[in-house]
């Protein structure tokens, strides 16, 4: 089957070798290896889309090609060989999806990227220097998109970062209470019922000039970078398929809280969480080093607010799902979705003691490389 569906895309050399690559969580992913004429080998990436998640491949790839397109050409502008984009491979009949039909007429929808070599991922980093790169990742990738013409990336998944219309999503299904589970949740509920007035706090403001439209990942987190093995620099960002349109305020909120919070999300222990302000630090200075020339002052003044308005986001998705009977995020417990809204609540009370902190230290931080530039 596997070699059936990547005979149907551009790639180079015969069919050496193919196996399952078990880091995505999402779509299913498959490692295939060539062998050109000349005995050297080449890889590639085969995906099969998660059709549930993502409804619409094909408006799907048509972001993705669009946004690869134009950092390859941004790179270019820059003589910029040290820096990768995906570079997504094309059918022989120049589509960028292939597609199987089932007996039952559903389709399962498959792609091809390059494979890029000499690169890591990492779940958890706690260097400073690394997590520096990591920033700077997310600060490189936005700068280079920076003019992206926004008419033609169109917005895949609705309301993804409106943290309001979660908000009162999540008073709805409070209100239908169809598992039974509201009573046992008072303490979290209120929670974020004290905390409803920051919700609309980028939404209300986006698409004016304070918070204009941007291209934004929207899925920050530290192994959605390749790191280049021998300098441990970042080589490129992955996991395109939640770009849209939305606010730079999204992904360094986003990015911020999955960086450098010191546990997981679905720790128990609550004195183990909290916002590592070492962490904070690199990150940001990372991320101000690429994008400091380009942000509006409101986006800077809000960018501490983003850390802790992303976490309570979260928040509320973990606590809204298990309202709901655990339907949309994977479980290994019947309690796992409460254990991680009251994880990421713990996160939120942490960031709120030092959002004084965060905003002088991005105050500064940013002033240095405006400066710089200067």
């Amino acid at each position: 089957m596997i070699e059936e569906i990547i005979k149907k895309f551009n790639i180079e050399g015969e069919i050496e070798s193919w196996e399952i690559n078990h880091t995505g969580i999402i779509n299913s992913t498959y490692v295939v290896t060539t062998k050109l004429d000349n005995g050297k080998k080449r890889q590639y990436l085969l995906q099969k889309i998660n059709t549930n998640v993502f409804s619409e491949p094909f408006i799907l790839m048509k972001n993705i090609e669009e946004v690869t397109s134009y950092l390859e050409t941004q790179m270019q502008k820059e003589d910029d060989d040290k820096h990768q984009v995906l570079h997504v491979v094309h059918t022989k009949t120049g589509k960028a999806l292939s597609y199987i039909e089932e007996a039952s007429g559903e389709r399962d929808y498959y792609r091809v990227y390059n494979y890029i070599a000499n690169a890591v991922t990492y779940n958890k980093v706690v260097d400073k220097k690394i997590v520096f790169q990591i920033g700077k990742a997310w600060g490189h990738f936005q700068r280079l998109l920076r003019n992206y013409p926004m008419r033609r990336l169109t917005e895949t998944i609705p309301d993804f970062h409106n943290t309001e219309a979660r908000y009162y999503k999540l008073l709805d299904d409070i209100k239908f209470d169809s598992e039974g589970r509201v009573m046992e949740v008072t303490p979290e509920i209120v929670f974020i019922l004290m905390r409803s007035d920051i919700c609309p706090l980028i939404t209300e403001q986006l698409g004016t000039s304070a918070v204009p439209w941007r291209v934004t990942h929207n899925d920050t987190k530290v192994n959605n970078v390749l790191m280049n093995k021998k300098t441990n620099d970042f080589l490129a960002v992955i996991d395109l398929d939640t770009v849209m349109p939305g606010s730079i305020l999204f992904d360094y909120g986003d990015g911020i809280r999955s960086t450098a919070s010191t546990a997981e999300e679905d720790e128990e222990d609550i004195s183990k969480i909290a916002l590592d302000l070492d962490l904070f630090e690199a990150y940001t200075d990372g991320y101000l080093s690429e994008m400091a020339e380009f942000l509006t002052y409101e986006e800077v003044a809000l960018m501490p607010d983003a850390i802790r308005l992303m976490t309570l986001e979260l928040s509320i998705r973990f606590l809204d799902d298990y309202i709901n009977g655990d339907t949309y995020f994977k479980i290994s417990s019947e309690k796992h979705n409460l254990i991680r809204a009251r994880n990421q609540q713990a996160l939120v009370v942490d960031i709120e003691s030092k959002l004084d902190y965060m905003r002088d230290f991005i105050r500064k931080c940013h002033a240095k490389y405006v400066k710089k530039i200067k």
